[in-house]
């Protein structure tokens, strides 16, 4: 396989090739890639045979302890299910001419029920991707979502009335408050163990520079969208997401100020109205093993899981 190094132009590519498939995680969104710092941009490369596109990097430096025997991760290729099996073998054979001892992160299940016992398998379940129906999350009809209409009806007739409350398209002039509202945030989110909680300074920086470059995603790629939610001017609210070649509406960024009670049922609710629509599923990515994200998550009653898994060749 000839590897070179990925550049912006690749996107339109690989938005072909994974619009003809029902890929339901988030791997191949320009955020993900770009802004993680475990993907090390600046050292992936992309392979496109014509009907796969393989990706591989190098992990940043300070991953390398844990992933020190590899020299290269690579992603799950990016085909339609038929060409799977052979994939993989390609992969593993590019890995003995280099070397290397495979590893491909973040396989899906059904990649996996396809692959034989040559490979093994390692599961995380703090990094399998929640997925839901659009029209649960939009219509929140029945027992299980009575407590969520509540906490909206509640922040309406708190909040709402006589338009004080607007729920509104991000605008570039809206970046600087939505930066505020982070800060902002950071400084709350110990006393908030209902949602958040355990990341490092390391990681909120990270996740500082992923909100940056999802701002401007938004105002540069049609796929991108985000919108902010104020009250009497203020910015309270803010929700950014995309929709994948494969028809998957994914929740990137959430964050509300928590002294309006019910600001994130809110968010999640107006959010998939305005935008995930015509989605196959809604993905709201993974709770990575915290408490109170992993509960939060669960209240909205998931169809399932993008179940991943990483593997490698047995040899």
């Amino acid at each position: 396989m000839q590897f070179r190094k990925i550049t912006d132009e690749d996107y339109s590519r690989m938005s072909q090739i994974q619009s003809l498939t029902e890929y339901d995680g988030s791997e191949y969104s320009m955020l993900y890639l770009k802004g993680w710092e475990f993907f090390n941009y600046e050292s992936m490369q992309i392979c496109d045979t014509g009907d796969i596109i393989f990706l591989r990097f190098i992990p940043h430096a300070k991953f390398d302890e844990k992933l020190s025997e590899h020299k290269y991760i690579y992603l799950p290729p990016l085909t339609i299910l038929e060409n799977v099996k052979a994939a993989y073998s390609k992969i593993k054979e590019q890995c003995e001419f280099d070397g290397d001892i495979m590893y491909v992160m973040s396989t899906p299940k059904r990649y996996a029920e396809l692959l034989g016992e040559e490979y093994d398998f390692i599961g995380n379940r703090d990094y399998d991707e929640y997925l839901y129906l659009p029209q649960d999350l939009i219509e929140l009809s029945g027992k299980k979502y009575h407590s969520k209409r509540n906490h909206i009806k509640n922040f309406i007739r708190r909040y709402g009335d006589n338009d004080k409350c607007v729920f509104r398209s991000y605008q570039p002039i809206d970046r600087d408050n939505v930066l505020a509202l982070y800060y902002g945030w950071e400084e709350n989110k110990e006393s908030d163990g209902k949602e958040f909680d355990g990341e490092t300074a390391e990681e909120e920086s990270n996740e500082l520079s992923v909100i940056k470059l999802a701002l401007k995603l938004v105002e540069e790629r049609e796929n991108f969208f985000a919108d902010v939610v104020e009250y009497e001017g203020k910015l309270i609210g803010f929700t950014l997401g995309e929709i994948t070649p494969s028809n998957v509406g994914i929740t990137h960024i959430e964050k509300g100020d928590v002294a309006f009670d019910g600001i994130y049922p809110y968010l999640c609710n107006s959010f998939a109205k305005k935008r995930f629509q015509s989605v196959r599923f809604i993905n709201r990515q993974e709770d990575m093993g915290l408490d109170g994200l992993r509960q939060s998550k669960l209240s909205y009653h998931p169809i399932g899981f993008c179940e991943k898994y990483a593997v490698k060749s047995k040899d």
